[in-house]
């Protein structure tokens, strides 16, 4: 009998620890708006880093325009932290020190490693959409999620005419 209570404790604690990862509106405002800035800049990174390289010109365009669209969320991304008294670190709006962590590569490497920080933070904005009460993280998440998508569409386009 006492096996049988053990297994069943054991059981109910691993319950609780799946429902505690599954909640992240558990974050705070501010750890919330350093996650989009991680992942803003690590793409923005990438596609500079990628630009950087030799690249075929319709391939160069989709990359400026991923740029773009994140460097336009990165200021929407600053305007919510200095509305609600936040700072994120400049290092979070730097791009120089993260280019030179990412190593030369082909361009379907790039176009991978682009499309798959993207589909990551398209999950981030949806989790956001889902669990967050600020209502400026919930407009932003809206307004990111058809620009992520659209990106990622272009990427996965593109990666097509490298195979």
């Amino acid at each position: 009998m006492i096996v049988t209570s053990c297994e069943k404790k054991i059981k109910k604690t691993e319950q609780v620890e799946q429902v505690e990862e599954v909640a992240p509106n558990s974050d705070t405002i501010e750890e919330v708006l350093t996650k989009i800035a991680e992942s803003n800049l690590k793409i923005v990174a990438i596609a500079q880093k990628a630009l950087e390289s030799k690249i075929q010109n319709n391939t160069k365009s989709i990359l400026k325009e991923t740029e773009s669209n994140h460097i336009k969320l990165k200021n929407k991304i600053r305007k919510i932290a200095k509305d609600n008294f936040i700072i994120i670190p400049n290092t979070l709006y730097d791009t120089t020190t993260l280019k030179s962590f990412i190593s030369e590569v082909n361009t379907k490497m790039y176009l991978k490693r682009l499309e798959n920080s993207l589909i990551n933070e398209l999950t981030l904005y949806n989790s956001i959409t889902a669990t967050s009460t600020n209502n400026e993280l919930k407009e932003l998440s809206k307004e990111a999620i058809p620009i992520i998508q659209k990106d990622i569409d272009s990427i996965q386009k593109q990666q097509n005419l490298y195979h």
